[in-house]
């Protein structure tokens, strides 16, 4: 009978569960575990793809830095980290050091003598190991021929096949660092010269020029004399020729003191530098402080006139360009430097962008600091002043 036909409010005892009623748990199994196979298959079939694709890429990759290795105009080499044996190394380096690829592979850079400096090698691998990466270490390695060059060296650690290696390279900047050492060289003649004419000139104004005016003053002092007050208008004349001619004899004997100051030559750098101090307020209209602590006896004299130009170049472009009023002049020994600031609270102007009329003078300090080893710093701001630090290494500034 279909339970279908019963009357309405009908109940049915007893009734014989379905096919559905007694198996649904198991269908509804049956299908989620269909769903997580077809889910897992496809996973896999995804992440097969991402795999080969992977691998793909991975290959193209090798290709490429394996074509850049080969082709580089960088000398480039892989080392193991443990013993430093070579794993490949690139054209390049059998041109720069002379070595064939097959002379080097499994032989360390100990081996074919490479490192001019044995002890710069093992801060290389100190600091690479440490840091992980060295940046343009500047070095000097042996030929296979037996020459020195001067290269500057970078190097990664990165894996291969699992092991730790070494990527190195080099570049050869022994022709740059040549040009850079005879052009320093000349510099440094130049600045020389230029010292050195300088005292000429300023001997050959005090021992002649000088002297010939101060005796050309002394001839219209006795003209003076002599003319008396026999004729006003004459005597008059004479007098205003003899302060012109004073004041002639002044500017040079100045001038002469810019060009070479003889207080710097006979009684050190403190005392040439208080005089020029002083001189330079008196004829500037500019007062200068002149402060100095712990500055060590007997400083060369290379060292002394650097610091003397240094302070004239900074009290010249004080007087140029900052409008300031006053200055101060601090020498000092700081943290085993030979220390000088100037410094005033002028205009200044943009550190990073300094103007166009400053000429060739802070070029000048540079230079004359570089040649001795030595480093100048600039610190200005717009209508916040100017300050000018130069640093000198104390062994180049020790008692002779």
């Amino acid at each position: 009978m279909n339970e279908k036909n019963l009357p309405p409010g009908s109940i049915v005892l007893h009734r014989q569960p379905s096919f559905w009623e007694l198996y649904k748990q198991y269908a509804f199994a049956a299908i989620f575990l269909i769903l997580v196979q077809s889910a897992a298959i496809l996973g896999l079939l995804w992440q097969r793809a991402r795999r080969r694709k992977t691998e793909a890429e991975l290959i193209r990759s090798e290709e490429k830095f394996s074509k850049s290795f080969r082709q580089s105009p960088l000398a480039i080499s892989i080392a193991s980290t443990k013993d430093g044996c070579y794993i490949d190394v690139n054209k390049t380096f059998e041109q720069q050091t002379g070595w064939c690829r097959d002379e080097v592979i499994g032989r360390s850079q100990s081996d074919i003598n490479l490192w001019v400096d044995p002890r710069q090698r093992s801060l290389f691998i100190e600091q690479l190991l440490a840091e992980g990466n060295v940046r343009d270490l500047e070095v000097r390695i042996r030929r296979k021929d037996g020459r020195i060059r001067t290269v500057l060296g970078s190097a990664e650690l990165i894996e291969v096949n699992g092991k730790p290696c070494t990527l190195s390279v080099i570049a050869d900047v022994t022709e740059r660092k040549q040009a850079e050492e005879a052009l320093a060289s000349l510099s440094g003649r130049l600045i020389e010269a230029q010292d050195e004419e300088r005292k000429r000139i300023a001997r050959e104004i005090h021992d002649d020029y000088n002297q010939r005016v101060a005796m050309l003053a002394i001839d219209l002092e006795q003209l003076a004399e002599n003319v008396g007050d026999s004729s006003g208008e004459t005597s008059q004349t004479v007098h205003e020729l003899f302060d012109r001619v004073s004041e002639l004899g002044a500017d040079l004997h100045s001038l002469s003191h810019r060009l070479h100051s003889s207080t710097l030559e006979s009684l050190g750098l403190l005392a040439g530098l208080e005089a020029y101090c002083k001189e330079f307020a008196q004829q500037q209209g500019v007062q200068v402080d002149f402060v100095h602590e712990s500055v060590p006896r007997g400083v060369p004299a290379d060292a002394a006139l650097c610091m003397f130009r240094i302070t004239q170049e900074a009290l010249r472009n004080i007087k140029r360009h900052s409008g300031a009023n006053r200055a101060e002049v601090r020498l000092e020994q700081l943290d085993g430097m030979l220390h000088l600031s100037v410094s005033d609270r002028g205009r200044g102007f943009n550190s990073n962008k300094p103007p166009a009329e400053s000429g060739i003078g802070i070029h000048s300090m540079e230079e004359r600091l570089r040649l001795l080893g030595g480093k100048l710093e600039i610190q200005s701001r717009p209508m916040e002043g100017t300050r000018i630090d130069a640093w000198l290494p104390l062994k180049m500034t020790s008692a002779a």
